[in-house]
């Protein structure tokens, strides 16, 4: 029987909540409590004059999302997706044809718990702006937490073309930047209790190469694995370098002469043109993923 929700991931969620929240000297009224489309809502406080209202939303595609005004409050319910001790492994810009390719991998231990109560979620649903100051926070007090890789465009692209030269492709690219990233973390962090990984390929050599970075630590690989706190912290972290990486770019490399953008679309085609007029198509394998068609397009129409 699903006490709170006909969906029953969902309803067990919401169990768990309510104890607890109980646990930690909350009130949960049970009059306020009710199912809404795709989410269960409810009020909970510390006294019955003190209630805030807090609603957990669960869809198969997009998991569990929690909607409060209180941090406390958030980072309780959070903390019942995870498990403390979990490393969570994101990437950021492999879509992007301007700028790096990005992996963090970022450990939600005990004394990070406090970081849930920031809101971090799956950068892709978050603004620029949100995702710099949750890096400004996290990168001045809990840099020992987490492990970013940043592969800039000029070693990209190297990497890149060797690894095509030996039959493989952006699938060991990205293996080799997780591992690394793990690695990195295994290496100075005792507290780990296993790592989970947005998971972006099925193949056996790959995640092998990511397991064995992880040494004794059990892996998953998971889809949209962003919902849970630490695979979502480590997403933000991955994007937040990768938009200072585009910044960096374009002051240095661009001269400020123009400003780089995410994506892969109509404007970055139009973006490309204009850049490859001015400084020639040379500059491309500065500042983009050549690989990309985007590129391509010009150096075939522009061979020098």
């Amino acid at each position: 029987m699903n006490l709170f929700s006909s969906d029953p991931v969902l309803s067990d969620f919401v169990e768990k909540a309510y104890v607890r929240l109980l646990e930690a000297g909350y009130i949960v009224s049970n009059e306020y409590i009710k199912e809404i489309p795709y989410g269960v809502s409810f009020k909970t406080g510390k006294s019955e004059k003190n209630l805030v209202s807090a609603t957990v939303y669960h869809t198969e595609k997009k998991g569990f999302s929690v909607v409060t005004t209180d941090p406390e409050i958030k980072s309780i319910l959070l903390s019942i997706i995870t498990n403390v001790g979990t490393l969570g492994s994101d990437e950021a810009g492999k879509g992007d044809v301007f700028g790096p390719l990005v992996v963090c991998s970022f450990l939600l231990g005990e004394k990070e718990q406090s970081l849930l109560k920031l809101g971090a979620k799956d950068s892709k649903r978050m603004k620029d702006e949100e995702i710099l100051g949750i890096y400004e926070k996290i990168n001045a007090d809990f840099r020992d937490s987490f492990s970013m890789v940043r592969i800039m465009p000029e070693r990209y692209n190297s990497f890149y073309e060797n690894l095509a030269l030996q039959g493989k492709n952006l699938t060991d690219l990205l293996s080799w930047a997780h591992s690394k990233a793990i690695s990195n973390i295994v290496a100075k962090r005792n507290d780990i209790q296993r790592v989970l990984v947005d998971k972006f390929t099925p193949s056996y050599s790959a995640n092998s190469r990511i397991i064995a970075a992880a040494g004794s630590v059990h892996v998953d690989f998971q889809v949209r694995a962003e919902q849970d706190p630490a695979v979502a912290i480590a997403s933000v972290i991955a994007r937040a370098g990768y938009l200072i990486s585009l910044n960096q770019i374009s002051e240095t490399v661009l001269e400020n002469k123009f400003t780089l953008i995410p994506g892969s679309g109509a404007e970055s085609d139009k973006l490309l043109e204009e850049i490859s007029a001015r400084y020639g198509t040379d500059i491309l394998s500065k500042i983009a993923k050549t690989h990309f068609a985007n590129c391509e397009r010009l150096l075939t129409q522009n061979p020098d």
